[in-house]
């Protein structure tokens, strides 16, 4: 049986009690795992290049031969391309049902991302200025114990920091013995990323959505920066064409959200879908009405954009909250 097979013989709701044994973080995800769950169930398989999906209990021992931990695991699923995993024989050997080996391979499949938009909508690459600041102290940090001469323009290979493995060794030597003036200097850089880091994390969601609508300009979002919390959610509907998308959004967070958003008091929500299929004024009244009921703020501002999505039938909400 493939993987394939094993999704359609299930239903998500029968799979959920096995899911959240796997990890505590999965109920605070759970709407995102029902997307992954829709989406690979509608998706075609690709080439499995021969491997198999096995799922099988590991044992860790110590030195002595001391049992450590014992933990379920799946392979050749974990950061693979979902379509060759779809295609992909499931052999589960340890002694556990179908759907607990189910519920661990979606929890595999979906470790670095919930769904392939991951990487078309918004490269994992610095965007903005304070991204590629806070990359570039870490890049001289790096060089501070590595030894190495800093470059006035690093590329990408230098802020990689990478190193061959026998050096490792003695950066982290030199690392562990700083002198007071060395620890002060790197606990001001280590602040100066941390802020870096969240200027950039709230500037790239602000291009997130002012490079998908002409509604709001960047002055509008500038509130932002001076905010306590920010949290950034994103929804997508998983529906074939002609079905109603924006009711399998209000279902799914309606069943599975479990996120506490009582301490936010602003949002701000980008509603999304691509120029094949634009949204209709129904479905723009529909969620405007949906999360105006979901969020406890009243403080909620609304844009309407297109982007390019996968499954161009699809719509992407983009939410950030604030306070």
């Amino acid at each position: 049986m493939t993987f394939k097979d094993l999704l359609l013989k299930y239903e998500f709701d029968v799979v959920v009690p096995d899911l959240l044994t796997v990890d505590e973080p999965v109920k605070n995800n759970l709407y995102a795992f029902k997307e992954a769950f829709d989406e690979l169930r509608r998706m075609a398989p690709g080439n499995a290049g021969g491997k198999q999906i096995v799922v099988s209990e590991e044992i860790e021992t110590d030195d002595d031969g001391n049992e450590t931990e014992r933990y379920l695991h799946a392979t050749n699923c974990e950061g693979d391309l979902w379509d060759s995993s779809l295609a992909k024989e499931v052999v589960i050997e340890a002694d556990i049902t179908e759907i607990r080996a189910l519920a661990l391979i979606l929890w595999h499949i979906t470790f670095y991302g919930f769904s392939a938009e991951e990487k078309t909508i918004w490269d994992d690459v610095p965007h903005n200025r304070y991204e590629r600041k806070a990359i570039l102290l870490e890049y001289r940090q790096h060089c501070n114990y590595a030894r190495i001469k800093p470059k006035r323009k690093p590329d990408e290979h230098d802020l990689l920091c990478a190193l061959p493995m026998e050096d490792w060794g003695i950066y982290h030597k030199r690392e562990s013995h700083r002198n007071r003036a060395k620890r002060m200097r790197d606990a001001r850089q280590e602040r100066a990323i941390k802020r870096y880091k969240r200027l950039g994390k709230i500037e790239k969601a602000i291009g997130q959505i002012l490079g998908c609508t002409s509604d709001v300009a960047h002055e509008d979002m500038n509130y932002l920066f001076d905010a306590k919390a920010i949290c950034e959610y994103e929804f997508f509907s998983r529906v074939g064409v002609g079905e109603d998308r924006v009711a399998y959004i209000r279902d799914n967070l309606s069943r599975y959200i479990h996120c506490d958003l009582s301490a936010y008091t602003r949002a701000d929500i980008l509603l999304c879908a691509t120029t094949a299929y634009p949204l209709s004024n129904r479905e723009i009244a529909f969620l405007t009405q949906f999360f105006r009921k979901l969020l406890p703020t009243q403080d909620v501002r609304f844009s309407i954009g297109t982007e390019t999505i996968n499954e161009p039938q699809d719509i992407w909400v983009f939410m950030v909250v604030s306070r």
